[in-house]
């Protein structure tokens, strides 16, 4: 963990926050330790979600954060997570090929601004960053490098100044290429080496412009395909590339191996380019936790084998595991074990995504009925001596009533 030079009045400020949050929250009293002496991470995603449930303002109904709403907003939020003894926040910054900062390659995110494009005179990622530090948090800047819309293909969605709009309304047909429509949503091309250089470019002016700790992708990359993958979404940049590995005497890849390259390709440059910067930013992914699927054909194409043997891809995988003990097809331990095997890699850490949003909920009698089982996901983790943190999803669940119990029960553990 970085070593942060956290000005003295931030520091009292922050004691007396979590102070104020032990006495005002209702989940009973909670050991408070300073993030530096925790080797375990702690993390809570604080998504997309957060803000846009936030975001009209109820003094006025407008859409969009002024400066001083955004920092409170923000306050609040990272004050909670000192009071729930996180170490780290991951927050969007990048969900759907925009920004939560002024950037040269990516249009404002509408989630700050209230329309894509729009800029809202402050810089939200800079703040962010700044209020994490003073709390004595982690900042994971969190991105999703392919996904442009979801549930539209409708490009007057976009701004003007979004790169993906211009490639589609272009009359070059390579560049129209660069974006894809699959599913009713709309993908930047994974097999496109432009779309690849830009999404790197993108990523490389948060390292340099910002003090992040982390670059932080989910599990969305390749959408599900189905039985027609071999014909459908990138097909055409594949037929290319056989006939130039034939053309050179090479045997090609299969669609599925080469799907799998074209990600690798991304994860590699994406964790070149943040350790050239500064090394000491760690670059991680959180794939789904379901391996069987993750391994099949038609869908994601993450090398997650590669990922947890080799060097220069990661430095964490924190799978998904967003299931019950008692699961039929995804049991937590057994799963979280197969997990453990695949890393043969020992530098390369294991963070386990935990449920939150669960606890509570009707998916099966374990999550309605069992008012500990966040807590003994978190147990079980450890006893294995294999797993180095948890990242919880997401924030805004620890403050549910139907999570509460559960909640109650996991905060007695984290210390």
């Amino acid at each position: 963990m970085k070593n942060k030079k956290i000005n003295i009045f931030y520091k009292i400020t922050a004691i007396w926050l979590v102070i104020i949050n032990m006495i005002i929250m209702p989940f009973g009293s909670m050991k408070v330790y300073a993030a530096e002496n925790n080797d375990e991470l702690h993390a809570v995603w604080i998504s997309y979600l957060e803000f846009n449930d936030r975001l009209k303002d109820p003094s006025t109904g407008k859409l969009g954060y002024t400066k001083e709403r955004f920092e409170a907003v923000v306050d609040e939020m990272f004050d909670q997570a000192v009071s729930l003894n996180m170490n780290a926040v991951i927050v969007h910054v990048r969900p759907f090929g925009d920004a939560f900062y002024p950037s040269e390659y990516f249009p404002w995110s509408k989630y700050v601004s209230g329309t894509q494009g729009k800029d809202p005179g402050f810089d939200p990622l800079e703040y962010m960053v700044e209020a994490a530090h003073e709390r004595g948090l982690e900042f994971h800047a969190w991105i999703n490098p392919y996904r442009v819309t979801s549930g539209t293909t409708d490009i007057s969605t976009l701004s003007k100044d979004n790169k993906a709009r211009k490639w589609m309304n272009s009359k070059s047909k390579d560049q129209q290429r660069r974006v894809l429509s699959f599913g009713g949503s709309l993908y930047y091309n994974p097999a496109d080496q432009w779309v690849q250089f830009y999404i790197r470019k993108g990523i490389e002016e948060i390292v340099e412009n910002y003090d992040v700790d982390g670059i932080h992708f989910d599990d969305y990359f390749y959408p599900t395909l189905g039985s027609n993958y071999a014909k459908s979404f990138d097909y055409l940049e594949y037929e290319a590339y056989v006939k130039e590995a034939k053309k050179e005497g090479k045997k090609p890849l299969s669609i599925q191996d080469w799907r799998r390259e074209n990600v690798n390709k991304l994860i590699k440059s994406v964790y070149k380019t943040i350790k050239a910067v500064n090394k000491n930013v760690v670059f991680g992914i959180s794939p789904g936790g379901f391996l069987d699927y993750l391994l099949m054909d038609d869908r994601y194409y993450c090398d997650i084998e590669t990922w947890l043997s080799k060097s220069g891809y990661v430095d964490y995988i924190a799978p998904q595991i967003y299931w019950s003990f008692s699961h039929s097809k995804y049991p937590f331990d057994k799963t979280l074990d197969r997990w453990i095997k695949l890393r043969k890699n020992k530098n390369i850490k294991i963070y386990v995504g935990i449920a939150v949003y669960k606890a509570g909920s009707s998916e099966d009698n374990e999550w309605k009925n069992d008012a500990k089982i966040l807590k003994k996901q978190v147990e079980y983790g450890r006893k294995t001596g294999q797993v180095d943190g948890y990242l919880y999803f997401r924030h805004d669940f620890f403050y549910k009533k139907a999570t509460r119990k559960g909640v109650e029960n996991l905060l007695k553990i984290i210390p």
